[in-house]
């Protein structure tokens, strides 16, 4: 099942992110870059920026994608590893985009995510980069 996540399941939400983070992109993240992302998914006020959706195993959050609507920026999007390859990241994304109704999206992808998110039609607009201990590379796409 995919929905909207309430602003009580947001801590969830994040802890989720934080463990896949760690498990999937690590290589993306100077000691700085973790303290960065930390300090960004366990703010509150910076969370409540973002309309966060999440796909679910039964009652287990296995899924999860955060866009900031104003930014049409995708700032967290997740799935649990073992999860992985089966749908459900785009099941989760085309969901988000559907409830969103979004000109354009970008997206500053892991190196990790990059093969995904060429597969759901995304560009990069930039080189690999790295920001605050975080490499990502600059991708978009249009709606």
């Amino acid at each position: 099942m995919i929905r909207k996540l309430t602003k009580e399941e947001y801590p969830n939400a994040a802890d989720l992110s934080y463990q896949v983070c760690m498990e999937c992109s690590l290589n993306d993240f100077t000691k700085e870059g973790i303290e960065t992302f930390k300090s960004f998914i366990f703010n509150i006020s910076l969370m409540n920026e973002l309309d966060l959706y999440g796909a679910f195993d039964n009652q287990l959050l296995i899924g999860v994608i955060g866009v900031n609507r104003k930014k049409q920026h995708i700032s967290l999007f997740f799935i649990r590893q073992e999860y992985h390859r089966q749908g459900l990241g785009k099941s989760l994304f085309y969901y988000m985009i559907e409830d969103c109704n979004l000109t354009e999206i970008t997206v500053n992808s892991s190196t990790y995510g990059e093969p995904f998110y060429k597969s759901l039609g995304f560009k990069k607009v930039g080189k690999k980069e790295t920001h605050t201990g975080i490499t990502s590379i600059p991708m978009i796409k249009d709606i």
